[in-house]
């Protein structure tokens, strides 16, 4: 529905070069023509990188040496970046190696500063590495989850944030971290896979206690993240649908592009996946997104379509696993148009029946009227026949008005009924 910090590294070389490389000061105390000593330079206690890569650093220093390393990578304006710094210590082979988180980030060049601790005293060295530019793949990524504080907010986000909102804020956060994941693999029919990370995520989902569209957004450096706002357009976000809106907005990572989608990354025709049923039926990546709303309950759909599944890299689509909670509300979708088509029926045989009957009291009105005093024999049986009809017509004409009331009340109570789910 965006910084960047460095760490002079100039005064860490000067600084394990004067501990690497002693050297002897005059004596300020001798002659002043006397000749300066110089000690014997020492030899050099070993430290070196045997591999750096993104992600990945081994080094060789003496056993037991505890080692610390600072992580300089650029994070782009929505990355999270990987961890800053790691420690480890050498084992009897003064080898040490580290394997960390390495989400996406701006290509560009970074670096490993690492200090070594030991017996032999401290060491640094550093080593600088390359970063390509990393594509975000729908079947295997990490995520984060955040609730946006309304007091600090948030780079970039300018919306005015209400403290008001923060309740249902942790309720959609609570509801992201705990169903995220498998419905992540619903959507895609099992064949992606999202981690939920506590941090150095590929991609951050700010849930904001403000109100707007919620929105996916890209920065010229690659880094991406989303904002997912409490209350949007069309009104409150239910903690329930937040997890539609979430599928959504990962979804504009890869759709929709091309001659079918406009500048906005929606379809500009909704074409329905004959795989898919219900509210599911045109996929996620649709505009207006369509809901079923019942009292008390929103369900969106969560479901991407195969065209949509073909745009985010799955060549092969296998059909989709059955949603026990669209299921459940398309079965109420049908009783209940079921039972509206045979109200709309019964209604227009009451409205006619209460048309006839209209007719036929003006009819008897008028003899009454025409003869107030006594009616002929002829015309009083004439009246007598209008009269058994009205009344014929009025018990036909109650009955129908009860099987209508009936029928009335199981529609309401049907769509009164809550989701399981």
């Amino acid at each position: 529905m965006r910084r960047i910090w460095f760490v002079l590294l100039a005064a860490v070389l000067v600084s394990a070069c004067a501990a690497a490389s002693p050297s002897a000061a005059p004596d300020q105390t001798g002659d002043a023509g006397a000749a300066a000593t110089v000690a014997p330079t020492a030899s050099p206690v070993p430290l070196t990188v045997a591999s750096s890569s993104y992600g990945a650093l081994e080094i060789k220093t003496l056993p037991g040496d505890s080692c610390d390393v600072a992580i300089k990578v650029d994070h782009g304006v929505f990355g999270d970046g990987p961890p800053k710094t790691l420690t480890g210590k050498a084992d009897a082979t003064g080898s040490v190696s580290f394997s960390y988180a390495a989400p996406l980030v701006p290509a560009g060049n970074a670096r490993h500063e690492v200090t070594c601790t030991g017996a032999a005293g401290a060491r640094s060295v550093w080593s600088p590495f390359d970063i390509a530019l990393k594509s975000l793949e729908a079947k295997s990524f990490t995520a984060r989850v955040q609730g946006v504080d309304p007091i600090a907010g948030l780079d970039g986000v300018t919306t005015k944030l209400e403290p008001s909102l923060v309740a249902a804020r942790d309720a959609s956060v609570a509801r992201l971290n705990g169903t995220l994941v498998r419905e992540w693999a619903a959507a895609t029919r099992g064949l992606g896979s999202l981690k939920l990370v506590s941090s150095s995520a590929d991609i951050v989902i700010y849930v904001v206690p403000g109100r707007s569209n919620s929105l996916h957004l890209t920065s010229p450096d690659g880094s991406q993240r989303i904002l997912l706002f409490i209350v949007d357009d069309l009104g409150p976000v239910s903690t329930e649908n937040s997890v539609a809106v979430a599928l959504h907005e990962l979804g504009h990572i890869w759709c929709c592009r091309g001659a079918d989608a406009g500048p906005d990354g929606h379809w500009l025709k909704s074409v329905a996946d004959p795989l898919l049923q219900g509210v599911d039926r045109f996929g996620l990546m649709t505009h207006p997104v369509t809901c079923l709303v019942f009292p008390g309950f929103v369900t969106c759909p969560n479901r991407f379509s195969e065209r949509e599944l073909h745009t985010m890299g799955f060549a092969e689509v296998p059909a989709p696993l059955a949603d026990t909670c669209v299921t459940q509300a398309n079965a109420l979708v049908t009783q209940i148009g079921a039972l509206d088509v045979s109200l709309a029926s019964s209604r227009a045989k009451i409205d006619a029946t209460m048309a006839q009957l209209a007719g036929i009291e003006g009819q008897i009105a008028s003899l009454e009227s025409r003869y107030p005093g006594g009616m002929p024999p002829d015309v009083y049986a004439s009246y007598t026949s209008l009269v058994n009809q009205y009344n014929s017509l009025v018990n036909e004409n109650n009955a129908h008005v009860d099987a209508f009331n009936r029928d009335l009340e199981q529609r309401n109570a049907l769509a009164r009924q809550p989701l399981r789910c």
